[in-house]
């Protein structure tokens, strides 16, 4: 029995102390007290995680919380409530954090793309490049296939060189293998320049690198075909590059490793066709992207597009629409001595003449060191 209340009579004058002592018993029916349902959760700030930079993690779980344990996916941890976090290698990572209470155990999990800065210490963006050899009346000379006479295309050994050469920028051609890696090879097949057959389609990444490189020659090389990350690796802050998309690989995925390597700025992307410009200008309206034009009509299909450079054609590559381009501040890229048997030498370099006297700006070429310094004894380059 409970009294809620009680008389007492003390006989004595003294100090007492007086406790209240509640004894509350629970029978075998009654179920114990739930502990608050965890809802695991984080957020960050910014997803554009950066190499270096550090990153602040939120934990936003709800619930009692006795045990917290982050994973950030590169082989360290924190127990930290809301800790910071600094990736030193590029790459994408899982990020776990796993929540502990009494009675629960729950793990909510993320994944980043770390990616390189798209600003490069000491290295003028392919924007500024362009406007400066406008205005200076200068030529950049690109390298066709990344090749020299004694380099296969498309090869980083042919990357070196144009690197070692001091040329200004190199065109490669960027495809799709069957397990979505990206890598360089101009045909569909790899039966032309390597020692194997089929299309790149067709292959895995580690499939596709069992075969060699022919030099244009048809000597076999120890050169394997490149991906494009090995490409980025090799080329970032060295030399601007044309990635040849048309028809060859999907741009999104192009785009996002291009992004991760810190290249937006270094890159133009090359394409036929009109739409994919649209699109790439709609998914980054600061890209340099570069349209095919063989006619007026085709250059009057871009004159409200945001264009800092357009390909001309033998056709196009004319006086008329050299101006036209000029008055829109485009610089004109176009063709010399590509895919053909005819060499600067054996023309007395009619052709590369004819692109100075017009005032073609960027000058593609399969001969890029030759006409380099051709074009730096006319100080053009």
């Amino acid at each position: 029995m409970i009294t809620q209340s009680m008389l007492y009579s003390f006989k004595r004058i003294a100090s007492y102390c007086i406790a209240l002592v509640v004894l509350v018993s629970c029978s075998k029916d009654e179920a114990p007290v739930k502990q608050e349902s965890l809802n695991v959760s984080f957020s960050v700030i910014t997803q554009d995680v950066l190499v270096g930079e550090s990153i602040v993690f939120n934990n936003t779980t709800t619930g009692t919380i006795n045990e917290i344990v982050w994973d950030f996916g590169d082989g360290t941890t924190s127990t930290l409530q809301n800790p910071s976090h600094t990736y030193s290698e590029l790459g994408d990572y899982i990020v776990n954090l796993t929540v502990k209470n009494d009675t629960q155990e729950k793990t909510s999990s993320k994944e980043f793309v770390v990616s390189l800065s798209n600003d490069i210490s000491g290295r003028s963006t392919l924007k500024e490049k362009l406007n400066g050899i406008m205005l200076n009346n200068k030529i950049l000379v690109c390298a066709h296939r990344a090749t020299e006479l004694d380099t296969p295309e498309n090869s980083l050994a042919g990357i070196q060189k144009a690197i070692n050469n001091d040329i200004g920028m190199i065109e490669i051609d960027v495809r799709q293998t069957k397990d979505g890696e990206l890598v360089l090879m101009h045909d569909a097949t790899i039966d032309r320049t390597t020692n194997g057959t089929g299309n790149v389609s067709n292959y895995t990444l580690q499939e596709i690198q069992q075969f060699n490189l022919y030099k244009e020659n048809g000597t076999l090389t120890n050169e394997k075909i490149p991906t494009l990350n090995q490409v980025f690796e090799k080329a970032r802050g060295k030399i601007y590059i044309n990635l040849d998309i048309n028809d060859k690989a999907p741009f999104n995925r192009v785009y996002a490793l291009v992004k991760q390597y810190g290249m937006l700025k270094q890159v133009q992307f090359y394409t036929k066709d009109n739409n994919l410009i649209r699109s790439m200008l709609n998914t980054n309206q600061d890209l340099v992207v570069l349209p095919y034009i063989d006619n007026v009509s085709e250059f009057n299909a871009y004159t409200s597009t945001n264009l800092s450079i357009v390909h001309y054609s033998d056709n196009s590559f004319n006086e008329t629409l050299i101006q036209e381009a000029k008055n829109k501040g485009w610089a004109v890229y176009a063709n010399v001595y590509v895919n053909t048997s005819t060499t600067p030498q054996s023309d007395s370099n009619r052709l590369i003449d004819k692109f100075i006297l017009l005032e073609g700006r960027v000058l593609q070429t399969d001969y890029p060191e030759y006409i380099k310094n051709y074009l730096q004894q006319k100080n053009l380059n």
